[in-house]
C-alpha cells in the first residue's frame, strides 16, 4: 500500500504590528485567509488555505502568526554582532546576503505548486499591481525571478504557450527542470525561520501529458 502522508501545514511569523501587509501577500496568490484569536499574543492567527476552493482540510495549509519576543530579542543580537544593515556588514553575513541575492532557489525556500498556469500568471500579475500602488508593500519585496518552461524540441505548444505570456514572454532564462516555469519571490513581509534573512517563495507550474514526463518533480531534471 503507498503512501497516503501528505504535507500538512507550514508555519510563518510575521513583525508584531505588519500583519496586514504579510496577510495581503497570500491573498494577492488566491488563498482564503481566516483570522482567528490568538491565546498566546495580542496579534490574531492566520489559517491560509492555499487551495481555496477547498478550504477546511487538515493539509496543504499554512499558519501564519507573530514573531515571539524571545526571537525578536536572539535576532537583535545577532544582527548587531554581524553588522546587519550597516555599511560594515561581517564579511560571511555580505557573502551569504549577495549568493542568496543571485541564486534565491538554492537556499531555504517553500514552494507553491499551482495547477493552473493562468492563475499563476494572475498571482504574479497581482503581486505586480500591488507594488506598484503600495510603496510600503513594494519595498517588503525584494527580488522576483522569473524563469519560463523549456520543452522538448517540438513541443510547439509550450513555446507557443510562453510567447502569448504577460507574465513569461519577456523571461530570458529557464526553470531548472523541463516543462515547468518557476517564479522566485523573495521577500520579509514574513519568515520561515530567521526573520532578518527573510524568506524564498517559490512558484511554479508543470506542463503534463505524454513526452514531459521528465521535469523538476520526478527526478529526471535535464
Amino acid at each position: 500500500m503507498g503512501s497516503k502522508t501528505s504535507l500538512g501545514h507550514l508555519a510563518l511569523h510575521f513583525r508584531p504590528g505588519e500583519r496586514a501587509l504579510a496577510v495581503r501577500f497570500f491573498e494577492l496568490l488566491g488563498a482564503r485567509v481566516q483570522e482567528f484569536p490568538n491565546k498566546f499574543s495580542d496579534e490574531p492567527l492566520y489559517i491560509i488555505a492555499m487551495d481555496s476552493a477547498d478550504p477546511d482540510r487538515a493539509d496543504n495549509i499554512i499558519y501564519l502568526f507573530a514573531l515571539k519576543p524571545a526571537q525578536l530579542e536572539l535576532e537583535r543580537a545577532i544582527a548587531e554582532s554581524l553588522g546587519a544593515n550597516t555599511a560594515e556588514p561581517h564579511p560571511v553575513l555580505r557573502d551569504f546576503l549577495e549568493q542568496r541575492a543571485q541564486w534565491p532557489e538554492s537556499y531555504l525556500h517553500f514552494g507553491l505548486h499551482f495547477s493552473d498556469l493562468g492563475q499563476l500568471e494572475a498571482a504574479v500579475l497581482g503581486l505586480r499591481k500591488e507594488m506598484e500602488s503600495d510603496p510600503a508593500f513594494a519595498a517588503r519585496i525584494q527580488s522576483m525571478q522569473v524563469l519560463k518552461a523549456r520543452g522538448e524540441e517540438g513541443d510547439i505548444e509550450i513555446d507557443d504557450r510562453m510567447a502569448a505570456s504577460l507574465v513569461f514572454s519577456e523571461a530570458e532564462d529557464y526553470a531548472y527542470g523541463r516543462h515547468g516555469v518557476q517564479v522566485h519571490v523573495r521577500t520579509n513581509l514574513f519568515a520561515t525561520g530567521i526573520d532578518m534573512f527573510g524568506s524564498v517563495v517559490e512558484l511554479d507550474y508543470v506542463f503534463t501529458g505524454p513526452g514531459r514526463e521528465r521535469n523538476a518533480f520526478n527526478s529526471l531534471i535535464s
